[in-house]
């Protein structure tokens, strides 16, 4: 096969979470988010890209510095204005496009600037528009000409997001963006069916279809992400900001559109994710709707070595011993384990002369006795010209013990590491979500009649609002719940009441809406109006079943209130057919060539709790992934 011109291709680099300014009044690490963002617009160029495309957290604050933006405008200046000519066309209403600016207009159409390659960029949590007039520091880089500040919902309300739509040659490109919202109104949007994504009126099925989105992308219960089911299925390739982890090779999802995430381009916390290579992406799409991705490694990152030790295997404890002797020995494991991964991070120097090469360095050690622990400022203090975090190398965190007290009470051993890192901005539902599942699996403390969502969310309304009854309204309705369901099942007894429970809860688990569920039925039990106004039940509120079928639980009747009804996204109105356009296909392992195959594929119709599976079959866009780290 020839190889297609240039002129039938989109040439897309793709970058998220830049985190300009972060840490930048380390002396050390001060300049860390910048030299890589100047390798990734130098990437940019000698790529020859049509366009660079980011997917939020461009700055680390909201309101950076003076001197970051200044040095962000001058970068952008220096590797996106030239003589080169912009080689496709944006053909959609930019009205539409930027309803928050003030002169709605790309870039590369104002006739006063010499854009070469154009900057297309969502806001993050990060950058997120604050202050009076609700303004962006993506606002100042648009008004100054430097980027094209797109994806902003102005309504949160009723989120419509409509397209970029980007033509070069014979491909028609359509560009989603979503900024930043908080996960839980959009996760609640998402669920009553208030975000639309807007297609071309005339042939929506010729576009390959774009969205880069800035939310949690891993799962935070109850609803502090957004579910990859919950986008529309009709989307060709999503490209996820905000999560950390480099996870470059698309993959596809439940959905069949193909996934990105690129990860940040520097380490802004000493976790595990952050010690993943990191790369941006090279994205080509050509005039037959295929996509070709290739990896693109970035030089300029410092080195960052994360390693977790447990004590106990290592420096075994000595009856014998004193204290003294016992802390001289941890100490002195611990400086030759920290010393090794010193070494081991010269691994990571690529040769770049603009690579720091003091390396971060965090070593978790599991400790069983809290005696074991030491200064870590001070244990840094030994490493203070060799490492770029001295004071951070060391993370002590409790070991889980195998064997449980069988006690009852509060568990010691998993609330020690629910609250090891720091918690102050994690929610009261999380914290007990997390309790429970850093329990055992022989621990006495698991939930047998009540779940753990309906806890997490009568705790969060004891502890937030004050409502004392909470617990013990949610734990009588559950009670009931349960019992309504054994109730109809043959053969229950004393004998056997544990192994029918155990059934009930594993078949509520299975369900892909257990998670929603629980949470809008506890919803609805503690908004009741009965409850606020200390009301008592009728006897027709009484529980009944009826008609209960072998695959749906029996269910208490929950009493009115003012609590949001239970309900799903439902179908959405048809869309025009798709024809034998279809949808992308896995990504392999080769460079040699563009790809694409056969696959069923249905029409954009799409709940958020439950995708059908595609009918019929067509022509898929397909994809090759190209690792490439020249």
């Amino acid at each position: 096969m020839a190889p297609l011109p240039l002129s039938n291709i989109f040439r897309i680099l793709v970058a998220t979470d830049n985190h300009l300014g972060y840490a930048e009044k380390d002396p050390e690490r001060g300049n860390d988010s910048f030299t890589t963002f100047k390798e990734i617009l130098e990437l940019a160029v000698k790529q020859n890209v049509d366009f660079i495309l980011l997917g939020g957290d461009l700055f680390h604050d909201n309101k950076p510095s003076m001197q970051c933006q200044v040095k962000c405008m001058d970068l952008l200046k220096a590797y996106t204005f030239s003589d080169k000519s912009v080689e496709f066309e944006f053909v959609s209403d930019p009205a539409e496009n930027f309803p928050h600016l003030k002169d709605p207009m790309v870039n590369f159409h104002n006739p006063n600037l010499n854009v070469g390659i154009p900057v297309f960029s969502i806001h993050g949590n990060h950058d997120d528009p604050v202050g009076l007039g609700h303004v962006s520091a993506l606002d100042v880089l648009s008004t100054a000409g430097l980027v094209n500040y797109f994806g902003r919902a102005n309504n949160l309300k009723e989120v419509n997001i409509s397209p970029l739509l980007l033509v070069k040659g014979q491909v028609k490109l359509a560009l989603y963006g979503l900024s930043a919202i908080k996960d839980e109104r959009l996760f609640r949007l998402f669920k009553e069916e208030r975000v639309q994504m807007l297609r071309p009126r005339e042939y929506p099925d010729d576009w390959y279809n774009v969205l880069v989105l800035h939310q949690n992308h891993t799962e935070r219960p109850p609803s502090n992400y957004i579910p990859e089911e919950f986008l529309d299925s009709f989307l060709d390739l999503v490209i996820w900001g905000h999560e950390h982890e480099c996870k470059i090779i698309p993959r596809e999802s439940k959905n069949q559109y193909f996934l990105m995430q690129p990860g940040s381009s520097v380490a802004t916390s000493l976790c595990e994710a952050e010690a993943v290579e990191k790369h941006v992406a090279l994205v080509e799409i050509n005039a037959e709707n295929c996509i070709k991705p290739t990896a693109l490694k970035l030089k300029t990152v410092r080195p960052f070595m994360f390693q977790t030790v447990f004590l106990c295997e290592h420096v075994p404890r000595d009856p014998g011993a004193t204290d003294q002797d016992r802390a001289a020995l941890v100490e002195e494991f611990l400086e030759t384990t920290v010393r090794r991964m010193i070494a081991d991070s010269q691994q990571k120097l690529t040769g770049h002369p603009e690579q720091p090469t003091k390396p971060l360095i965090r070593l978790r050690v599991e400790y069983e006795d809290e005696r074991d622990m030491v200064n870590t400022v001070r244990f840094g203090h030994r490493f203070d010209r060799e490492v770029a975090n001295a004071e951070e190398i060391l993370l002590f965190r409790k070991a889980r013990k195998t064997e449980k007290d069988s006690k009852e009470g509060v568990d010691k051993e998993a609330m020690d590491a629910v609250f090891n890192d720091d918690v102050s901005e994690t929610k009261v539902e999380d914290l007990v979500r997390q309790y429970f599942q850093e329990l055992s699996e022989e621990s006495s403390q698991h939930l047998q009649l009540m779940t753990e969502r309906g806890l997490a969310h009568a705790v969060t309304k004891f502890v937030e609002k004050d409502d004392r009854d909470a617990v013990a309204d949610i734990f009588k309705y559950q009670v009931e719940r349960t019992m309504a369901c054994l109730s109809v099942l043959d053969g229950v007894d004393e004998d056997n009441f544990e192994e029918h429970l155990d059934g009930l809860r594993a078949e509520r688990k299975a369900r892909r809406d257990h998670d929603t569920r629980e949470v809008e039925e506890a919803a609805a039990v503690l908004e009741a109006v009965d409850r606020h106004s200390g009301g008592q039940r009728d006897a027709d509120d009484e529980v009944t079943v009826s008609n209960v079928s072998s695959d749906e639980d029996a269910v208490p009747a929950v009493p009115r209130g003012r609590g949001r009804p239970r309900g799903s996204r439902g179908a959405r109105a048809p869309r025009a057919p798709r024809g034998a356009r279809g949808r992308a296909a896995p990504v392999v392992q080769s460079s040699l060539s563009w790809s694409s195959r056969s696959l069923n594929t249905s029409s954009s119709a799409s709940s958020a709790q439950n995708k059908r599976p595609r009918q019929n079959s067509g022509i898929r866009k397909g994809a090759v992934f190209d690792d490439d780290s020249d």
